[in-house]
């Protein structure tokens, strides 16, 4: 007979009762299982030695297992020691090991016991909470038996792989749905389960018991499924439910006991229906149990409803209590304050001294807070903004300041307590709304300093309030609660004083932090301005930031003090007085901090006159402080330090300072930082300052408190102020001035900013022993130089070499260099920074000079020791060969050269002489570093501002000059005393002597340009705008003056006819003109311009439409390249196109271009006769963009296949063009590009597409730009039998990877893909996630080389490194991998790790932020790795790290761009990579700059091969160090080829090993030729040479030797007995009006030898030196040794 199961009425808590017996029944049938198997494990792992517990096993402390508590003692570990047991730790290590989640729960297990009971190991496979008393797998419940088969990965060999797939943590996979059934069922709010889900409970349950490995054939599983289906289907019999009901109560007892949370709703239903059960099996009628369910429900709420209320009335009186507790704590702790650092005995209650400070508003900008001038003058100006509250703020201010005060004010407010002073009680405007303050129910003021690595702010209170007011554990604890609740319930103000004194605890908590329900919760940090340049915070715009700048009013502060010091009568002399005495020692800016005032004036009521040295005052205070603990006197004979001078208390008591100074300085650089604050009477011992604890404390330079504790009391020391122990500890430096290259830079080092953190040690340091001081700031400059990123870091540098100088300055010493690099001059700091600069010019990096004033800077007397008065400031530039950056801004500045005359109506003159570049062939290095100057409203003439472009052309890099209305004077020779104000003219200078131009008006430009030998010139307007010619004369001369150039591109609003005239006859090679009107009246113009040009080879035409006249013009020319319609960018062609309305004089045109080679052609609209126009040319290659629809697509059918010279077809389109793809099909063409943007590419159009792509049977290479919303492209691709495949996606969010796979797999022939993604990571990151890269559709494809290009703008994602892994993985076939992105992304080198490639390349814009662990191990677990190119503008020692020890046979270097090298500026470290890599065969590097450390690093390399090639404007290199690199060369022993391309000759002197030599020089005189193969023929074995030079001997500009002159060296070759030449070549320029160059032997031709590989190295030298037309000869010959003759 059945049992009835229905035990309620309501029908889904009835399944919930189920739900809870069938998790007992499953449970159940597992348990022989398990048990069964974890004998297994318990063999796998091995057996333990038995003896050791598992505390000795796991160190302390451990993440997640050790748990901290007062006195810092570990309650898991207790007492017990780590030690080290091989047997067991082997043991554990393989439990780690068999661990899903490599985090074995340690506090469940007895590690004694793992050797005799292996549930005891099982235990280490349970959730980490609750089952540590646990004895047995009985004993254990649903949760813990199945947490031991998943996290258990010993159990996949016994499941099946559907349980486990996919693998856990996966909420999808059936063993996790398990784990979670027994949640929702343990976890109910209401004790509900629908019927369905209980379906699915019983059937997941069923199926995991039914598993076909193990569990099918279980008998205690087997068991269990019938009572499952018998439970299920309502046939229990009385018995089993019996049983069940029993077990269930059990369960929920061992549950209870374990720590298992049940919901209380859970645990109060299954009690309820444990009891209802059995009263249904004895027959209890429905109707009486209806009635107990009510009667208890009712007694239920009633009970609720009582503790409620009684509840929030104990709530409420706790809260009273503690208020008050905590007022009268502030009353006793925070209301009196001294007023004399000089005698700790003056005390005044705060609100009898206190005065408003002066606050102002500071903003976030750029990732950094920004002082403005809007002033904080009220409370609710801190707390509030737009009426709502700030969350979270900081208060900044230096030291001294005034935040510790203004923190304790706050609280004081919010006590109300009588004693206290409002602000309003001194009549005062500023922060009166004392109901700011009062609104927050707590107040919570916290001293950060003596809580260091603590960051949980309620912790914080607990310690530091709450164990304050309650003295026994019961109280505090009950406390504890109730705090724990006013944050969660009330808004409450936490004052955190101190933040810079302050350590986290070193992982990600920057600041002190609250939990996510304390959000009601207000925290104000005081810090320094520094420790925010340190601390990363994120999402900076949620936080509010104030500067406390001092004090509002400091007179009325100081006459506040002296009352307090001096009699009343004698208070008005005396304050008449003391502001005298300010105003002749010029005080009055140290008044602002109530530190510095205060000692100042308690010093000047003691008859103490002080003169501006911050040194000067500390070593009064300490002074002051020495005679309050010993009265005895006696000066120094000769005092150690200027600020010693006329000291009394220091002398007798110096055994006592240099004692407290060795201790503060250890402190604060030797010691954790957590310990540098606050310490023990351990560190008193250690620094035998015990002896001397007394005298200290007396003193008042120590101060002690007592540390509370449950167990023990004990005290705590520290300076009576961070600034005196700073003063302290630079004392110590001063005096042992070795700790700088010992101590102090080891603490430098310990994060990238700590040269901020020692700012105030530095400059006492200054004041005290300026050598020393010199000497730290060149340290402190190397930290500064490796983060130039942030603006204010390097801000705060500049102030704290400024003040060190000063006060250096102050106390009396002069020749002060200080290290120094970023210079910003403003008028208040102008004298004292000049005298900075002038022993730093060669260090420059940054000068920025912003003075407007014209009056001279006389009596700017700033630091008050330095008596220099200045009428004009000059800066003399010619030193600064490191300088980057040039700013000058001001009518009060001149800008001249050295020979130049001044004038003193000028307060700043700058200088820098550049030579005339028309008189000299020559420029010195003038400013070599230089990218980027910016001028504004200042004054120089033409003649300069010409050299200084001159000069900027001769560099090989991008640089920028922005003139805005500068006022220029012509004073050249020859020129009219003119002058000029400059509208906005921006000139960016490129590489190849390039010169690109943006202007608002032409006033002055052209005098400037006049002359110059740039070889390209763009001239435009601002954004799209044209510019505009108002000059014409002078545009006109100036064009004619340019000898060198050869591109012109010019953009105008209208084309006036000087441009034609001025254009007429130039010698350029390439012309565009651009302009939004060109009417047909400049038809003959053109015409005339264009015939003129007899060199001209490409043309670039962009109007808006056509003219029969344009067309006209074009006929005839010898052009090879024309360009019609726009001008091209990044993505393609800028705006409308061309609209053609002369169809039939456009074909005329084009047919009569000749030697025309490439079109260019951008259109707005298909007319009639449109491709017609293009029919028949013999171009080779076509670029077609259209801002339209095809319509006419008969006629581009027709087109195509009239072109039969075609090779390379591009189409670039915005719309659909169903046309365009029409008129593809069947073409005979290698290469297609197809760019798409906005909706140019629709799905519809996607068969289209496909069929024409398909039909193309010799298309080889196919290049496709693609954007978002072409999504149908993918189609398209499908079983193409293309071998190279090209994928631009600009703006993707979702790549749809698994149409984009189908497609790439369907290449059968592909061999090689370039994917670059193009992505704005801001929006990608927090719309998608970052997680949409198309890596899975790379999986399986069977290409041989790859490119990945990953570029996001602004930041860089992390990459799904194991998707990346696996799809790499998967390129069985792949040798070649290529990566361009930045190398910060940690899943890139995840995603490369153990790749089978032969070839990797990266590039990248830079190598800040490199992961170098990651790189490193990557790069290792390449074990095919052969060859390695890395491309970069500069290395970094990072990089050279990650590279050390590689297996690799082949390293190239090169630079980002093409015809650009690397910059290596870390030679020593590429020395040591290089010579680790003991397998390195062939070495080639492209070399931007030479430099000697360069060719250092060669020195002593097993190379076998190695590739030098310059990069400078395409030249060689220009080897100004010959001897060093020739002894490098000679070193490499085991060198065979050798392949140079070399600017000049330079003797060479070759290795023995030496077998092939290829070596290219620009220019070679006859001589040197003769001396390079006599040089050879000294050799002792056979060397074969490839020499190849132009016949020059000067390329830029050219100065050419005739070919003659080298022909008899020829015949003396051939001569020679021991020398086989192979060819003697000769490439010769026409002399006339031919276009191509001949080539011709002389001599036999070797015809092994006649077609000789070209490396890249040739192909840059050959290009190069046709460029500028100069004729070339190769030679190859084989030198067998013993040949001079």
């Amino acid at each position: 007979m059945a049992a009835d199961t229905n035990i309620f009425t309501d029908k889904q808590t009835n399944n919930w009762f189920k739900a809870c017996i069938a998790l007992n029944l499953t449970k159940d049938g597992l348990t022989d299982f398990v048990v069964t198997e974890l004998l297994n494990v318990q063999t796998k792992v091995g057996r333990s030695c038995g003896q050791c517990f598992i505390q000795n096993l796991i160190p302390c402390p451990t993440h997640y297992v050790c748990k901290k508590r007062k006195g810092n003692n570990c309650s898991f570990h207790n007492s017990q020691q780590r030690k080290s047991c091989q047997t067991c730790d082997k043991v554990k290590q393989d439990i780690t090991l068999l661990h899903r989640f490599i985090r074995p729960s340690w506090e469940n297990t007895k590690a004694e016991l793992w050797a005799t009971n292996p549930w005891e190991i099982g235990k280490c496979y349970l959730p980490p909470d609750g089952y540590s008393s646990v004895s047995s797998v009985q004993e254990s419940d649903f949760n813990g038996v199945v947490s031991v088969v998943l996290n258990c990965k010993h159990f996949e060999t016994c499941l099946s792989v559907a349980c486990l797939s996919p693998p856990p943590p996966d909420k999808k996979c059936p063993l996790e749905k398990v784990r979670q059934i027994g949640r929702d069922v343990r976890h109910t709010a209401d004790c509900k389960v629908t019927d369905a889900d209980l379906q699915y409970f019983f059937l997941t349950l069923t199926t995991l018991l039914a598993d076909p490995v193990r569990l099918l054939h279980d008998t205690s599983a087997t068991e269990a499924r019938r009572k499952l289906s018998d439970l299920q289907n309502d046939r229990l019999s009385p018995d089993d439910l019996g049983k069940l009901l029993k077990e269930a109560n059990q369960t929920l007892t061992q549950a209870k006991e374990a720590g298992e949370r049940f919901s209380k709703e859970a645990e109060r239903t299954l009690e309820a229906t444990i009891q209802a059960g059995k009263d249904r099996i004895e027959n209890q009628t429905q109707a009486g149990e209806k009635r107990i369910e009510i009667k208890t429900q009712e007694s239920i709420n009633l009970i609720n409803r009582t503790v409620i209320e009684k509840d929030q009335d104990e709530y409420e009186r706790g809260v009273a209590e503690l208020i008050e507790r905590t007022k009268r704590l502030y009353g006793d702790n925070l209301n009196q304050v001294t007023i004399s650092p000089l005698n700790d005995y003056k005390h005044e209650q705060l609100g009898n001294v206190y005065m408003p400070p002066k606050i102002v508003h500071m903003c976030e900008a750029n990732g950094v807070f920004k002082k403005t001038e809007r002033p904080v003058t009220q409370y609710k100006d801190v707390f509030f903004k737009d009426d709502k509250v700030n969350p979270r703020i900081f208060l900044q201010g230096e030291a001294g300041s005034g935040k510790t005060t203004f923190l304790a004010k706050l609280a004081l407010e919010w006590c109300r307590e009588s004693h206290v002073s409002s602000a309003s009680d001194n009549s005062s405007l500023f922060f009166n709304d004392v109901d700011v303050v009062q609104s927050f129910v707590f107040v919570f003021y916290i001293t950060l300093r003596n809580s260091v690595k603590q960051f949980d702010v309620y912790t914080l209170i607990k310690e530091q309030i709450i164990d304050s007011i309650y003295s026994s554990q019961e109280d505090r604890e009950q406390a504890y609660r109730l705090l724990n609740e006013i944050m969660k319930r009330e808004r409450c103000l936490v004052l955190l004083d101190g933040l810079d004194e302050w350590t986290g605890p070193g992982d990600h908590h920057n600041l002190p932090t609250l939990v996510l329900e304390q959000s009601q919760c207000v925290l104000l940090f005081s810090t320094r301005p520094w420790k925010l340049t340190v601390v990363k915070i994120m999402h900076l715009d949620r936080y509010t930031s104030v500067h406390l700048e001092g004090i509002n009013k400091p007179f009325e502060f100081s006459r506040k003090i002296l009352s307090c010091l001096v009699d009343k009568d004698e208070l008005e002399l005396k304050y008449s007085a003391f502001e005298q005495y300010i105003e002749k020692q010029e005080l009055g800016e140290l008044l602002s901090s109530p530190m510095m005032l205060s000692a100042i004036v308690c010093s000047y009521a003691e008859g103490i006159e002080l003169k501006g040295s911050t040194c000067e005052m500390y070593t009064l205070l300490v002074e002051s402080l020495f005679k309050k603990a010993n009265s005895n006197t006696c000066t120094f004979q000769q005092p150690p330090f200027p600020c010693f001078i006329r000291t009394e208390y220091i002398q007798p008591n110096l055994e006592q300072l240099n004692r407290l100074a060795e201790m503060a300085f250890h402190l604060l650089f030797v010691n954790d930082k957590e310990n540098s604050i606050m310490f023990n009477i351990t560190e008193l011992n250690k620094f035998k300052i015990d002896e001397y604890k007394d005298f200290a404390l007396k003193s008042g330079i120590l101060s002690a408190q007592q540390t509370a504790s449950a167990l023990r009391s004990s005290s705590s020391f520290m300076f009576i102020h961070l600034s005196m122990q700073e003063f302290l500890a630079a004392y110590h430096i001063a005096r042992n001035t070795n700790l700088i290259d010992g101590s102090i830079s080891v603490y430098l080092n310990r994060h990238p900013v700590a040269y901020l953190d020692i700012a105030q040690v530095f400059i006492f340091l200054c004041g005290l022993d300026v050598s020393c001081a010199e000497k730290l700031s060149s340290m402190m400059h190397e930290r500064d130089a490796l983060d130039r990123s942030n603006f204010f870091k390097c801000l705060m540098f500049y102030r704290i070499i400024l003040a060190g100088y000063r006060e250096a300055n102050a106390n009396g010493y002069s020749d002060i260099s200080l290290k120094f690099s970023h210079f910003y001059f403003v008028k208040d700091n102008i004298i004292d920074l000049h005298k900075i600069w002038e022993t730093n010019a060669a260090n420059a990096i940054v000068l920025k000079v912003h003075i407007d004033v014209m009056e001279p800077f006389q009596n700017q007397r700033l630091s008050p020791a330095n008596d220099e008065c200045a009428s004009q400031i000059t800066i003399n530039l010619q030193p600064c060969l490191e300088l980057t950056c040039l700013t000058l801004e001001g009518r009060s500045i001149l800008v001249k050269d050295s020979a130049s005359v001044g004038t003193l109506e000028f307060p700043v003159c700058i200088i820098l002489n550049i030579a005339d570049p028309t008189q000299c062939t020559e420029l010195p290095p003038v400013l070599p570093s230089i990218n980027h100057i910016d001028l504004t409203r200042v004054t120089c003439s033409c003649t300069w501002l010409r050299s200084l472009l001159s000069m900027m052309l001769t560099q090989n890099c991008n640089m920028n000059c922005w003139l805005n209305k500068c006022h220029l004077t012509a004073c050249g020779e020859g020129e009219a005393n003119t002058s000029y104000t400059t509208g906005n003219i921006s000139v960016f200078v490129n590489p190849n002597k390039s010169i690109s131009i943006s202007l608002t008006n032409d006033t002055g430009l052209w005098e400037i340009l006049h002359g110059l030998s740039m070889k390209s010139l763009s001239l435009h307007g601002e954004v799209d705008r044209g510019c505009r010619v108002n000059h014409e004369k002078s545009f006109s001369q100036t064009i004619a003056s340019l000898p060198k150039l050869e591109t012109l591109d010019i953009a105008m609003d209208e084309l006036t006819p000087c441009v034609w005239e001025a254009l007429r006859g130039l010698n350029i090679k390439s012309l565009t003109l651009r302009s939004k009107e060109w009417g047909e009246l400049h038809a003959e113009s053109l015409t005339q311009l264009l015939s003129s040009l007899k060199r001209l080879e490409t043309l670039g035409i962009d109007v808006p439409k056509d003219s029969p006249g344009l067309w006209k013009a074009l006929n005839g020319l010898n052009i090879k390249s024309l360009n019609l319609g726009g001008k091209k960018d990044l993505y393609g062609w800028e705006g409308e196109g061309l609209r053609i309305n002369h169809s039939q004089s456009l074909s005329q045109s084009l047919s009569s271009l000749m030697r025309l080679q490439i079109l260019d052609i951008h259109v707005a609209e298909d007319i009639t006769g449109l491709w017609e126009a293009f029919y028949g040319l013999n171009i080779k290659k076509l670029r077609v963009s259209c801002n339209c629809i095809v319509k006419y697509k008969e006629s581009l059918s027709h087109l195509l296949p009239s072109l039969t010279r075609l090779e390379t077809l591009s189409i670039g389109a915005r719309e659909a063009c169903p046309g365009l793809w029409e008129a593809l099909k069947g073409f005979s063409v290698k290469s297609l590009t197809i760019k798409g943007k906005n909706k140019g590419f629709e799905l519809n159009q996607t068969e289209l597409l496909s069929q024409s792509l398909s039909s193309l049977t010799l298309l080889e290479t196919l290049d496709m730009v693609v954007w978002e919303h072409s999504t149908g492209l993918w189609e398209v691709l499908h079983t193409l039998n293309i071998k190279t495949l090209s994928l631009t996606l600009h703006g993707w969010t979702d790549l749809r990877t698994e149409s984009l796979s189908k497609s790439l797999s369907s290449l059968t022939r592909l061999e090689t893909l370039n994917v670059s993604v193009y992505a704005d990571s801001i929006v990608y990151a927090s719309v998608y996630g970052g997680s949409r890269f198309p890596w899975k559709a790379l999986h399986g494809l069977n290409i041989k080389s790859l490119r990945l290009s990953l570029c996001h703008y602004n930041v860089c994602l992390d990459l799904q490194a194991e998707s990346l892994y696996q799809s790499l993985a998967s390129l069985t076939q792949l040798e070649t991998l290529s990566i361009e992105l930045r190398p910060s992304s940690r899943g890139l080198w995840r995603g490369i790790h153990c790749l089978n490639v032969k070839r990797l390349s990266l590039k990248t814009m830079e190598w800040g932020g490199l992961h170098k662990e990651l790189m490193s191990l990557s790069l290792t677990s390449l074990t095919q790795l052969d060859t390695l190119c890395i491309r970069m503008e500069c290395d970094n020692p990072g990089l050279w790290e990650a590279v050390h020890g590689l297996n690799i046979k082949s390293l190239s270097l090169s630079g980002l761009w093409k015809r650009t090298g690397i910059d290596v500026k870390h030679t020593l470290s590429m020395a040591k990579t290089l010579a680790s890599l003991i397998h390195l065969e062939t070495l080639s590097i492209d070399v931007e700059h030479e430099s000697p450390g360069l060719w250092v690093a060669l020195h002593g390399l097993n190379i076998k091969s190695l590739s030098l090639n310059g990069v400078w404007e395409g030249s060689g290199i220009d080897v100004k160090l010959a001897k060093t690199f020739s002894q490098s060369l000679s070193s490499l022993t085991q060198l065979e080829t050798l392949t140079l391309h070399v600017h000049t000759y330079i003797a060479l002197q070759v290795p023995q090993s030496l077998k092939y030599l290829n070596i290219y020089y620009d220019t070679m005189l006859p001589s040197e030729l003769r001396e390079l193969v006599d040089s050879l023929a000294t050799c002792t074995h056979t060397i074969e040479s490839k020499l190849e030079f132009g016949c020059a001997s000067s390329v830029d500009p050219p100065e050419r030797i005739p070919i003659q002159e080298y022909i008899p060296f020829q015949q003396e070759l051939a001569a020679r007995k021991n020398v086989a030449m192979k060819r003697f070549r000769i490439y010769e320029w026409p002399d006339s009006a031919g276009h191509a160059m001949s080539v011709r032997d002389i001599g036999d031709v070797d015809d092994a030898a006649s077609d000789i590989l070209q490396d890249d190295v040739y192909k840059r030298f050959a290009k190069y030196i046709d460029r500028y037309i100069i004729n070339r000869i190769s030679i190859l010959i084989e030198i067998s040794p013993g040949s001079i003759s």
